[in-house]
């Protein structure tokens, strides 16, 4: 396996555990609705960081998914679908994080986190496999 494909699935583990571990956060008995949704941008944060790695493209330390998709877009089209919830996901990287205005957000958006980290990791995740 070349260096550039093992680079990008490691990216992609650790997307894939971000992932599990928003899961685990959100949908339990007490979830923890703050740390889930953080982990629920990590997770797309990462898989997108994968995805531009495995097209060798070099990743910048950023948070903004949107950004991200971005360049995303400009090598695959079919990423176009997926701002939306990278422009949702984005504010997660640091709103719930520290002390603020709101200690974390209501059950119905970290669900929708979640679903959407899903769909960023999953599509990334098939589209490696595939090439």
């Amino acid at each position: 396996m070349d260096e550039v494909r093992q680079a990008a699935l490691e990216w992609m583990a650790k997307a894939e555990r971000d992932l599990e571990a928003a899961k685990r956060m959100i949908v339990c008995v007490d979830p923890l609705l703050d740390t889930g949704s953080y982990h629920c941008q990590q997770a797309a944060e990462k898989a997108l960081k994968g995805w531009l790695t495995f097209r060798s493209v070099s990743v910048t330390k950023t948070h903004d998914l949107v950004h991200l998709v971005r360049q995303c877009v400009k090598l695959d089209r079919d990423f176009q679908g997926l701002l939306e919830m990278a422009d949702f996901l984005s504010p997660f990287a640091v709103d719930f994080r520290y002390p603020g205005d709101m200690f974390e957000p209501p059950l119905e958006e970290a669900e929708m986190a979640l679903r959407g980290a899903e769909k960023i990791v999953v599509t990334i995740a098939e589209k490696i496999r595939n090439q």
